[in-house]
């Protein structure tokens, strides 16, 4: 069996009383809510060191996003970038996610 390592840490009054609502709200303790948090932080750390650059899900989304607005920019549909954008902006709205009003759109620089 694993030994167990016991950590402690001193935290800012505001963040204590996130971590007691989440833990509260998950309906753990607050003990096993930062373990979980610290385990899938030590896991996203070593995950990203064992794979190749190439494969880091980051980096192939802004791989992506930079690919795609360069096609839309020079496309022979001049308004097709600012669609897409306003299509995008739409797309956050409904999902309840924030709308960055400076998202592009209106300027044709990546």
């Amino acid at each position: 069996m694993t030994r167990q390592d016991r950590l402690q840490t001193f935290v800012s009054l505001s963040v204590g009383n996130w971590v007691r609502q989440c833990a509260a709200d998950h309906g753990v303790s607050v003990s096993v809510f930062i373990r979980d948090l610290i385990v899938a932080a030590w896991q996203r750390d070593n995950e990203a060191k064992e794979r190749p650059a190439g494969l880091d899900p980051a980096r192939q989304a802004i791989f992506i996003s930079v690919a795609l607005d360069a096609l839309l920019a020079s496309h022979s549909d001049a308004s097709l970038r600012d669609r897409t954008h306003e299509a995008y902006r739409r797309r956050l709205e409904r999902l309840g996610l924030p709308v960055n009003a400076n998202m592009g759109g209106h300027s044709h620089e990546a």
